[in-house]
């Protein structure tokens, strides 16, 4: 009982004199977030208040594009590397906050030792031999030490970890939303080599039936024989290009598996049936600037680092003061086992030390100012992260905005080449003209389709660089798209 009563009376004390530290002072420089100054508005674009719930992805209304989103947010690697960093970075961060606490131990042991004590010339022999002679030492109890933080460096540590903890849950961010817009930006590729794959089949097959009529040509005596070349050599050509496309959307379908964490094949039999490339009839109306810079992980992560940054220089200053710890011990203690759980063992002890490195100095200045030029660094990282992420924003929604200008110019001139085609076979139909003059019509238009095919999945993939440069689905707001 004795024994609980020490130990209940040195817990209170410890109680009572960690609050007290606990209101002391921390060196070093307090962190706080930066005013940066960002653009009122967007050059490129129209800005609205509007929240808007609607996942980016959905605003496609392709069940497939969603479903393979879904498989991803489970299976992707990058994901779960970045969370298993996410759990590193809070042990770290419990490790360094449990730092603040006393740290204790049970400990039992048992000893033998003799102590060989020399003597002054005529000492008595009896108590020599006495002091010589082997013994037990017996010793079980609560061990227990806490190194104060009197100015702040255990403290200081526990915010730099709490700011990197927070950082990898940022970095887990940036991957996410890299990752959903990676594979978007893939499943609009495999739509694309499928159209394209389809119309490269149509202008074989035009091919054919050209090369088919000048041949007969030649059988029945015209000279035709320059056009007959020609033509298998166009055909070889476009034959080719068979090959090429089928590789590109097996690569692409590829590059799926690996998005999804899958083995390769599993994309294949979700997009193997051919659809068209997804696109949007919204118009896109950004966020404001402030806004944007409080989402963007890029930007988050670099002003998380910047704060542990900081808190790593209260670290490196608090070294230049003296380590204090106090250390206890309650428990019993004897020389004799048999009397060792009698209560005339009892035993408690409690000390404490003074570490003050005071010829270190020339050490601690080059620690202080490594941490103050990472500091520095973390700060001029911070400055980039905005501007970059500006000027991200900017340039994807320049680019997209331009790339539909283009999309439109082509559709309408698709639309043209289709007129030509009905002309050519109602020419054909009424006598006019040749049946070459037809495939040669439907040639031009193939190849037009082609172009459009590109233009409207460069569209879309441009649309997802802008969602991924707002920094996540929450963003962005939509509108009906003007003169579509």
């Amino acid at each position: 009982m004795h024994i609980y009563r020490y130990l209940g009376q040195s817990l209170t004390f410890t109680t009572l004199l960690g609050s007290l530290l606990l209101l002391g002072c921390m060196v070093g420089p307090d962190y706080k977030k930066p005013e940066l100054a960002a653009p009122q508005r967007w050059q490129a674009s129209p800005v609205s208040e509007k929240s808007n719930e609607q996942q980016w992805w959905q605003r496609f209304n392709d069940p497939i594009l969603n479903r393979l989103l879904g498989k991803a947010l489970l299976g992707n690697l990058d994901l779960k590397t970045a969370e298993a960093r996410i759990i590193e970075a809070r042990a770290f961060q419990a490790s360094a906050t449990a730092a603040l606490f006393p740290t204790g131990d049970l400990m039992a042991g048992a000893n033998r030792q003799a102590n060989q004590i020399g003597f002054p010339s005529g000492g008595s022999s009896d108590i020599s031999q006495l002091v010589k002679q082997p013994f037990n030492i017996f010793k079980a109890g609560f061990d227990v030490s806490w190194e104060l933080d009197l100015f702040g460096g255990h403290r200081r540590s526990a915010e730099a970890a709490k700011a990197e903890f927070e950082a990898a849950n940022v970095t887990r961010d940036d991957i996410l939303i890299s990752t959903l817009a990676e594979i978007a930006k893939t499943y609009v590729e495999i739509r694309q080599y499928q159209n394209q794959l389809a119309i490269a089949q149509q202008i074989v097959a035009a091919d054919n039936k050209t090369t088919e009529l000048i041949q007969q040509r030649v059988s029945i005596g015209s000279n035709a024989g320059i056009d007959v070349t020609r033509t298998l050599a166009i055909l070889e050509q476009d034959q080719s290009q068979l090959a090429y496309f089928k590789n590109m959307l097996a690569q692409a379908e590829f590059r799926m598996d690996v998005l999804l964490g899958e083995k390769p094949g599993l994309s294949h039999t979700l997009v193997k049936t051919e659809a068209e490339i997804p696109t949007t009839d919204q118009a896109l109306i950004l966020a404001a600037p402030a806004v944007v810079m409080t989402h963007r992980p890029d930007i988050r992560h670099a002003e998380r680092m910047l704060a542990a940054a900081t808190a790593q220089q209260g670290v490196a200053t608090a070294k230049f003061y003296p380590d204090i710890s106090l250390t206890g011990f309650i428990g019993l203690f004897n020389t004799n086992a048999g009397n060792f759980l009698n209560v005339s063992s009892k035993s408690w002890t409690m000390g404490g030390n003074v570490l003050w490195p005071i010829l270190s100095y020339g050490s601690l200045s080059a620690n202080l100012h490594a941490a103050d030029a990472k500091q520095q660094a973390a700060m001029t990282q911070y400055q980039q992260a905005m501007i970059s992420a500006f000027s991200d924003v900017e340039r994807s929604v320049t680019a997209y905005s331009e790339q539909e200008k283009v999309w439109q110019s082509l559709e309408k001139s698709g639309k043209a080449n289709n007129h030509i085609v009905q002309i050519a076979q109602e020419r054909y139909e009424a006598g006019i003209s040749s049946l070459l003059d037809v495939l040669d019509a439907q040639r031009s238009l193939y190849n037009m389709q082609n172009q459009v095919t590109i233009a409207k999945a460069k569209a879309s993939i441009n649309l997802i660089s802008v969602y991924k440069s707002l920094g996540g689905s929450w963003l962005g707001t939509t509108s009906p798209a003007q003169g579509s």
